[in-house]
């Protein structure tokens, strides 16, 4: 009896690891597919302008540094909020 019990064991065992590995083969698959069409958008339009070192110099005196953080900062808090459910996105 113990054979038998210990052969379903393995065999449990042995299917849940397939089903696992179909699982991951499957999702990787389409992993795959969106990997590609993203590695065929140009990333030319990406690149950010270089700001002249005069005009840092005072965005770095004035703070806008810190205000722009704050200001997405509390963009982000509303935006995760309003991902409750039941609360309304145009609020």
């Amino acid at each position: 009896m113990q054979a038998i019990l210990s052969m379903i064991y393995c065999w449990a065992v042995n299917l849940v690891s397939s089903l696992r590995d179909v699982g991951l083969e499957s999702w990787d698959s389409v992993l795959s597919v969106v990997d590609s069409l993203l590695s065929t958008l140009g990333t030319g339009g990406l690149v950010l302008p270089e700001v002249p070192v005069e005009y840092a110099w005072i965005l770095g005196a004035t703070g806008v540094s810190q205000a722009i953080a704050i200001v997405a900062g509390a963009l982000g808090v509303r935006f995760l909020l309003q991902m409750i459910p039941f609360v309304r996105w145009g609020s």
